[in-house]
């Protein structure tokens, strides 16, 4: 009997032990099954206007930013927009996910058609990025629908140019 208990307590802190492993490495890699998303804006200023198809002089550069409401359905309170970012010599394609630098989304909280949508918000509005909504109408100036392409287990960086949508890393 003493030894089948012992047995138990040896098995149980082996378990343990590996489960404590994986989710240590969960916390710090990306796994197949979940995807990071960075959003880059690759249109000159003067071109913004028609980019989101509005009148000419809408976009200002100092009175406006972009945000991106992610293709995902996540868990609540956890932020499914970004700003976008404009600074593409600053892509590096070989960075490593570091737990806290970005937010990893299991393939559960994908959309299937994989389109986002692009907003240009005033930078003096209130709310916090996280609580923009299309139906508040919450500061919003112009809104445009875009399909991504992504892949899982990596940091996609993806840029939008005039043209096209693209990942940088696989041009």
């Amino acid at each position: 009997m003493k030894k089948v208990l012992i047995g138990v307590v040896v098995l149980a802190a082996v378990f343990f032990v590996v489960l404590q492993i994986f989710t240590w490495y969960n916390a710090n890699n990306l796994m197949s099954n979940q995807t990071v998303f960075k959003i880059y804006m690759d249109v000159k200023d003067e071109d913004m206007d028609e980019y989101f198809g509005v009148k000419k002089g809408t976009y200002d550069k100092n009175n406006h930013m972009i945000v991106c409401n992610l293709p995902v359905q996540p868990a609540p309170f956890k932020q499914y927009q970004q700003v976008v970012d404009f600074d593409l010599i600053g892509i590096h394609c070989d960075e490593k996910y570091t737990k806290g630098d970005y937010i990893k989304y299991d393939e559960a909280e994908l959309n299937d058609d994989q389109n986002a949508t692009l907003f240009i918000i005033n930078k003096n509005n209130s709310q916090p990025i996280g609580m923009i909504d299309n139906q508040l109408n919450s500061g919003i100036v112009a809104s445009r629908q875009v399909h991504l392409d992504y892949q899982m287990a990596t940091i996609n960086h993806i840029v939008l140019a005039k043209d096209k949508v693209y990942e940088y890393c696989n041009k």
